[in-house]
């Protein structure tokens, strides 16, 4: 399309040249090369698309640690284990958290011993993918070492363990009551009126580890290993390094029987093991071991949490057995059209540049400008009542066996990954990201802009181009995790450019 016989166009050029005067550019925001006669166009064109698994995932500190197996009619059958390192309470009071417990050694002169009345692991969740009326099922385990400060771990990675509990139940809608508005004591002229309270949702996980018999019908649920960790507890001078040789670490895997749900736990919620204990009649206290996101759950960096990740391992279903090959590639004819980019499990889409040769003929004598470049993604309509859409798709640079092509950046090797329009596409930090566009509808699509990538890849100034670009909804830098899973119209991903040529 011309960009002088396009629809308004003639008046606008008008006035914008007699603003700009001898001025490059116009108000368009279209760059023209001074006074060289030059042709303004756009073009979509089309791109090769296929659903790749980017691996390993990068789950180590997210904002969430995922526990539990779910099957789906697309991905299979997902399950995901969470590890993680224990902290004492102490540590959450040196930083002036709200840490009420109390050792059973440091309570002044007890009028009988210390006690255990239960354990109970509680965690917050605030999203389940599967099931919220089939109750969890998970199975606890010691790790027989603690996470390293100095390694890295990914979605890929097991850790040794040895069983605590198997087979722990817990309800996931839960409900409690809140108050609505407070109650109003009684006065000499007006009668007392009560609490007014409303029932709400209670996202929390309780697992049940060792409980006493209490007579009735509350029998012994025992646990020789918890017994002797509290057993340590009453003794004097207890602190992180006792709790360091007795919890190494806690590893938290659906039981067998557990296949309808994936619980993600956030730092909404501190997550915590507690010990119910008394002392006498009428003494009755607790103390907590914390895993998980304990100090940024309290608003504070996440770099002082404890270490804990997720393994995340997937049987794919037969049409994506490719993918469990790094190299392999799933063709959207075998998806009813579709190609699939899924947070968590590494799913992705690869597109490669078709078309391009006007533009790299027109770059090589140094007459092309782009003046702007966006890939267009739709998302297939009604094909995700499971899982949300992705908030985002980044654009990852990949070779031809589907390893993400790295660059040297500070002496550190950094994935290549799509920078932001106006920033140097070799560099990192400023990702281009593509969001939502009309979200809401049954039209939505992602628009990742990518106008000054498109630039550089013409030019060859990337320090060498692609094989192909990777649509994924995590890259190595980012600190969520979830399950959201896009299922994306392939046939109609596009690359939609405008550009001048003199």
């Amino acid at each position: 399309m011309n960009w002088l016989t396009s629809r308004g166009a003639p008046l606008v050029a008008f006035v914008a040249l007699a603003l700009t005067g001898c001025d490059t550019g116009t108000a368009l925001n279209v760059d023209l090369p001074d006074t060289t006669s030059v042709n303004t166009q756009y073009q979509d064109l089309p791109l090769s698309a296929s659903t790749v698994r980017l691996a390993p995932v990068h789950t180590l500190k997210t904002d969430h640690y995922l526990v539990g197996c779910l099957e789906d009619n697309v991905a299979g059958k997902t399950t995901a284990n969470a590890y993680l390192n224990v902290l004492d309470a102490a540590a959450i009071t040196a930083v002036g958290g709200s840490v009420t417990d109390s050792l059973p050694s440091t309570v002044a002169t007890p009028a009988a011993p210390a006690v255990i009345d239960s354990v109970v692991m509680v965690m917050g969740f605030d999203q389940v993918y599967g099931s919220t009326t089939t109750p969890a099922r998970f199975d606890i385990y010691q790790l027989q070492a603690p996470l390293d400060d100095r390694q890295v771990y990914d979605a890929s990675m097991a850790q040794p363990a040895t069983v605590i509990a198997t087979n722990v139940a817990s309800r996931l809608n839960r409900t409690q009551q809140v108050i609505v508005t407070a109650a109003v004591a009684a006065t000499n002229t007006t009668a007392a009126i009560p609490a007014v309270t409303s029932t709400a949702s209670d996202p929390t996980v309780r697992l049940l580890l060792r409980r006493r018999a209490a007579g009735g019908a509350i029998t012994e649920v025992p646990s020789p290993y918890i017994d002797g960790i509290f057993t340590q507890l009453t003794q004097a001078g207890f602190k992180q390094s006792t709790l360091n040789g007795l919890l190494k670490g806690l590893a938290i895997k659906p039981n067998t029987t557990y296949r309808s749900g994936i619980v993600a736990f956030s730092r909404g919620y501190r997550q915590r093991m507690i010990f119910y204990y008394h002392t006498d009649a009428t003494t009755r206290r607790s103390y907590s071991f914390y895993f998980g996101p304990v100090f940024s759950s309290l608003n504070l960096s996440g770099s002082s949490d404890p270490r804990y990740y997720t393994e995340i391992k997937n049987e794919f279903p037969t049409n994506l057995l490719a993918l469990d090959n790094r190299t392999g590639s799933v063709n959207p004819s075998v998806l009813n059209g579709l190609s699939y980019a899924q947070e968590g499990t590494g799913l992705a889409t690869r597109i490669s540049f078709t078309g391009l040769s006007d533009l790299i003929a027109a770059a090589t004598t140094g007459g092309l400008t782009i003046n702007r470049a966006e890939i267009r993604v739709p998302v297939k309509p009604y094909t995700n009542a499971l899982f949300q859409n992705p908030n985002l798709l980044y654009g990852v640079e990949v070779d031809a066996s589907n390893n993400v092509l790295q660059r040297v950046v500070n002496f550190i090797p950094t994935d290549r990954v799509v920078q932001a329009d106006g920033t140097d596409q070799t560099g990192v930090g400023s990702y281009a990201a593509g969001g939502l566009v009309d979200a809401l509808t049954n039209q939505a699509y992602y628009s990742l802009p990518i106008t000054s990538y498109l630039q550089a890849y013409l030019y060859d100034k990337l320090g060498g181009n692609p094989t192909a670009l990777v649509l994924a909804p995590s890259i190595q830098a980012s600190s969520t995790l979830t399950l959201n899973r896009a299922a994306l119209d392939a046939a109609n991903i596009k690359l939609r450019v405008y550009y001048s040529k003199r």
